[in-house]
């Protein structure tokens, strides 16, 4: 689950700087401009001098991009490339509608309370430093906050995390941008070919965002319980559910794999839980009915 961009995942806040230089100028012209008003014979607005020098010399800087250096940063330690690669090698394929790849593994699963204490924690630090907070240091530890949330609310579901592990799991992330990236360079993808007209009317307006993980499980073989995901929803706890698995037994079955299993791996083990549940659940269902339509018949 690399990203590219140091706001990364689906509608984070972005920081913007405005220029002090251009807001002066706007400032001394619209008072030059007011001043000229009385005349209203007038049609000509008077800019100061000193309002047209800031205009030539002032460069508007748009979006800036805090802490720079990390965000851009084309290596990391020996250990970080490594896993980041290893996660890389991992990567399936999202078959269905749309590109992309599904995620390494199991996330966004209910937090240990230490986890949720120090994303409190890092919420509390981001609302002291306030989101429009123009010192560089400031506008930079915002930032890097802000990511490290994301990597919190992703993997604090297995085990207790401190803010040096959170950076830890960014820094694999943002390696495995660097990666991509690298690898894309030298093995240029062919331009897929416009899909025609009839392909295009057989498209749904609204797709099927389980498609890929549906097709996954037909492939290994698992029954997949159909789910209605809500904003906000773990995609997991959902079908857990709708197989039987209650929160807690789920949750404490899904950190005991976590102990000894990870990505991929980790990822078919819970999918197999859920499945060979939902199965079971399935089987007793049709055995009960199956029971009571008998019992039901005259002797």
């Amino acid at each position: 689950m690399g990203s590219t961009a140091p706001l990364s995942n689906a509608g984070l806040a972005g920081i913007y700087q405005i220029s002090a230089a251009t807001f002066r100028a706007r400032q001394t012209a619209a008072s030059s401009a007011a001043a000229s008003g009385t005349d209203q014979a007038s049609t000509q607005v008077s800019i100061s001098a000193a309002a047209r020098e800031a205009a030539k010399n002032d460069r508007p800087r748009g979006l800036a991009l805090p802490d720079a250096a990390y965000w851009t940063r084309q290596d990391f330690p020996a250990d970080i490339m490594a896993e980041a690669q290893a996660r890389l090698d991992e990567r399936r394929a999202a078959p269905g509608i749309g590109d992309g790849y599904l995620p390494n593994s199991v996330s966004n699963l209910p937090l240990l309370p230490e986890n949720q204490a120090l994303l409190d924690q890092f919420k509390a630090e981001m609302k002291a430093i306030g989101h429009d907070n123009m010192d560089p240091a400031q506008n930079a530890r915002f930032n890097r906050l802000l990511n490290l949330t994301v990597r919190v609310q992703l993997e604090g579901w297995k085990q207790p995390m401190t803010e040096a592990d959170a950076q830890r799991e960014l820094d694999i992330s943002q390696a495995m941008a660097v990666l991509t990236k690298q690898q894309e360079a030298a093995n240029p993808s062919t331009p897929k070919p416009t899909a025609d007209a009839e392909a295009s009317a057989n498209t749904p307006a609204i797709p099927d965002m389980m498609a890929g993980w549906k097709q996954r499980w037909q492939e290994a073989g698992l029954k997949m319980p159909a789910v209605r995901l809500e904003p906000g929803q773990s995609m997991w706890t959902a079908m857990a559910e709708k197989a039987g698995i209650g929160a807690t037994e789920f949750v404490g079955k899904a950190r005991d794999l976590a102990g000894s299993l990870r990505g991929e791996a980790l990822t078919q083990a819970i999918e197999q839980f859920i499945s060979d549940r939902y199965v079971a659940l399935k089987a007793n269902a049709a055995g009960g009915q199956a029971t009571s339509a008998t019992g039901a018949r005259p002797a």
